[in-house]
């Protein structure tokens, strides 16, 4: 790509004590004036090569690993020669030297060691595929074949094929300790809420969707986080509920068992209890925590020991298929509550959708 100012290693020093210094490059036939400013300090005896950002007069058509002359005066005299590093260059402070000299070192290797430290430099946004296309023109068999091997290796994460969408291993671990110090921040300001949502931690953290999910199934796989009704928690957290809440609590699993077994809509709840929706909702989470009651479609909800004999009673009658006026007589609801609940019953693989009727699985 065509560039004025990247990063290579060259195999001389500047004469004196200066870490600066200004001369001809020559890459591919072309030659312009260059500025050449090195990261390290210049011990004389220090061996190459050394780290150096170079700036030229006019853009260059460079990639990575692409070998360059430095002359001298007159432009015949050569002082030395180096390799092209990094393409994107760009001025860093004092404090951030260490990292940038600590990436050129890793790119130094191979084209498969150079495409994990591009991924790590990265962090937590991903590498993408037009970015490794920019910096490492290659085919795309080799290209597939060299991040699956990094793959195989434990040093990446291939979050997609097409396009190709990398996220380092160091950035992967970095981004779950991240959650984890959020989520324990987010207990101590809100204690009274279950958790944070995923749109929450995504405003907080900002990467791609795809990253962020799989920071938490990794969490939650591990142990490290829990998910109750869409929220993410650490997993030793309990809200710590006031008499009041553990009253409406007690009602709630009430309504969903009094009489012959009957269903609420949350805006049934809602206007009972005089309370808002968010609350409701956190009120219902913890039911569903609790495994007391369970929420289908349409924001239906049911006691889970009714649930549960509804099942038993399914399993008993020993039928193959079941009509939705079989399903209404078994149960004593409306065909308003008896589709939901067969929907919810299909998604948990209790029965299965054929045409107009059920087949018992």
């Amino acid at each position: 790509m065509n560039t004025n100012c990247f990063d290579a290693a060259v195999d001389f020093l500047p004469a004196g004590k200066q870490r600066q210094m200004d001369a001809v490059l020559r890459a591919g036939g072309e030659r312009t004036s260059a500025s050449f400013h090195f990261y390290e300090p210049l011990p004389k005896d220090k061996p190459g090569p050394h780290l150096v950002r170079i700036h030229t007069h006019r853009p260059l058509l460079l990639g990575w690993g692409d070998a360059f002359d430095v002359l001298g005066s007159g432009r015949s005299r050569i002082l030395g020669r180096g390799r092209v590093l990094n393409l994107f260059s760009e001025k860093v402070t004092q404090t951030k030297i260490k990292k940038r000299i600590d990436f050129l070192k890793a790119l130094q290797g191979d084209r498969k060691s150079a495409v994990s430290a591009l991924a790590q430099e990265k962090g937590i946004r991903g590498l993408r595929e037009k970015e490794i296309r920019d910096f490492f023109p290659s085919g795309e068999k080799t290209l597939l074949r060299l991040v699956q091997e990094l793959e195989e290796e434990g040093k990446i994460w291939i979050l997609s094929f097409d396009p190709l969408f990398l996220l380092s291993q160091e950035g992967f671990i970095f981004l779950c300790g991240k959650i984890t110090e959020f989520l324990s921040r987010f207990h101590q300001k809100y204690p009274d809420q279950n958790g944070a949502s995923q749109e929450r931690i995504q405003k907080r953290f900002d990467v791609h969707p795809r990253v962020l999910s799989l920071a938490l199934k990794h969490l939650l796989h591990t142990g490290q986080i829990k998910e109750t009704g869409g929220e993410f928690s650490q997993p030793d957290f309990r809200v710590i509920l006031t008499p009041e809440d553990e009253r409406i609590l007690k009602k709630l699993e009430e309504m969903c068992l009094k009489g012959d077994f009957r269903l609420f809509s949350l805006e049934d709840l809602r206007r009972h209890f005089r309370i808002s929706p968010k609350k409701l909702d956190r009120m219902l989470s913890f039911l569903i925590e609790r495994k007391k009651i369970v929420q289908g479609k349409d924001g239906l909800l049911l006691h889970s020991k009714w649930l549960d004999e509804i099942i038993q009673n399914i399993k008993r009658s020993n039928k193959k298929e079941l009509t939705i006026a079989e399903f209404k007589e078994m149960t004593g609801l409306t065909r308003k509550y008896a589709i939901p609940l067969l929907e919810l019953l299909d998604q948990m693989r209790v029965t299965q959708r054929k045409g107009s009727l059920r087949k018992i699985l």
